[in-house]
């Protein structure tokens, strides 16, 4: 074993050193390869929302939130009567003609007695004292949360440019023994680490621009897609499963309309031949979506396109008699297939919602 060190410190000791002449210029070159690929994590970081993250403020729709006010009654446990027992004494008061109290005495109706005397306390114990304290823990914390996610690219890019500065200034004034070693060392990790950071941003950005906002906004809709799940499964039966809808238009001719037996009502009556830009925001995404209406057949077609990153998905439109005018559009971004369902008129505004999965957004649109 003895030996085995000897012989690795030997090799360590003949480690080979750029000599002084040529130690500067192997920093010029580190520091240049540091810079390049900074440059490249620091444009991806500042020019995506990938990094970027949203305090919850509801706090009984978060996971954090039901975990706080674990902890608040626990906390209320401990601080069992600390500041009150929430107990009180109902009383009736009497009073004269002018509005003076002239006497009290305490209520012995039972339901007095029981509201103040036995549920007060059992709500103030066990319900509210443990959500006041876990909103004590929860909203310090979005607060961090939402300062951090606001600035944490701005921090991460000037973190990137201290070390590139750092490789131009400091790596040619190093004095130390296997300074060659390190000088290298440092610049493969610094030089692959921004390159692969800034790779990987770029593969989770305008590739997967819809995906990256249904899954940033799924916490924040869960309980809204819950809540329209029966909705949904009464308009799929009345409009029939979707899969025999679209074999039975292919069996059709060609020349009949999907929008036959849909009146001139809802968004589809709105909707003027030929086509209307509309421009709105989707999980506080500025978007824009451009319909368009035949006028041989008043078939509907949109394009849908997201304004941050220049990202689009072609889209075909959908009304059937039950829906009153309202316009399904279906579209396919890779792998995923979307459903935005839209209502409203198109002189006024339109809302609706966009849908891949189990994943579903809100989104708004005005006239352009």
């Amino acid at each position: 074993m003895k030996e085995q060190l000897t012989a690795i410190k030997n090799k360590v000791q003949n480690m080979p050193e750029f000599s002084e002449s040529n130690y500067p210029i192997a920093g010029y070159v580190v520091g240049t390869l540091i810079t390049i690929s900074g440059a490249f994590l620091i444009y991806e970081v500042l020019s995506t929302d990938a990094l970027t993250f949203k305090a919850n403020w509801n706090m009984f729709r978060s996971p954090l939130g039901s975990i706080c006010i674990f902890i608040g009654f626990i906390w209320a446990m401990l601080w069992w009567g600390k500041f009150t027992h929430w107990s009180a004494t109902p009383v009736i008061e009497y009073r004269n003609s002018s509005g003076r109290v002239v006497g009290r005495e305490e209520n012995m109706d039972i339901m007095e007695q029981g509201f103040a005397k036995i549920l007060m306390p059992i709500l103030g114990h066990f319900v509210i004292e443990p959500i006041m304290y876990g909103a004590f823990i929860y909203y310090p914390v979005q607060c961090v949360v939402a300062l951090v996610g606001a600035i944490f690219p701005y921090i991460l890019t000037l973190i990137v440019l201290a070390i590139i500065a750092g490789s131009w200034l400091y790596t040619r004034e190093v004095t130390i023994r296997y300074r060659s070693a390190l000088l290298v060392l440092c610049g493969l990790i610094f030089t692959v680490a921004f390159a692969w950071g800034g790779y990987a941003i770029h593969q989770s950005g305008p590739g997967s621009t819809i995906q990256m906002l249904a899954d940033n906004s799924a916490s924040d809709e869960a309980v809204e897609a819950e809540e329209t799940d029966e909705e949904a499964e009464s308009q799929e039966a009345a409009d029939g499963d979707a899969g025999d809808e679209e074999e039975f238009a292919e069996g059709e001719d060609e020349s009949e309309s999907q929008f036959e037996g849909v009146g001139e009502e809802g968004l589809y009556g709105s909707l003027p031949i030929g086509t209307t830009k509309f421009v709105g925001e989707m999980a506080d995404f500025p978007i824009e979506f451009t319909i368009t209406k035949t006028e041989d057949m008043g078939d509907i077609t949109a394009v849908y396109k997201n304004v941050k990153y220049g990202t689009t998905m072609n889209l075909t439109g959908e009304s059937l008699p039950a829906q009153a005018g309202d316009i399904d559009f279906y579209g396919k971004d890779g792998d995923a297939d979307w459903l935005f369902s839209l209502t409203g008129d198109a002189n006024t505004g339109l809302t609706g919602t966009a849908q891949s999965g189990d994943k579903q957004m809100k989104l708004t649109l005005k006239k352009d």
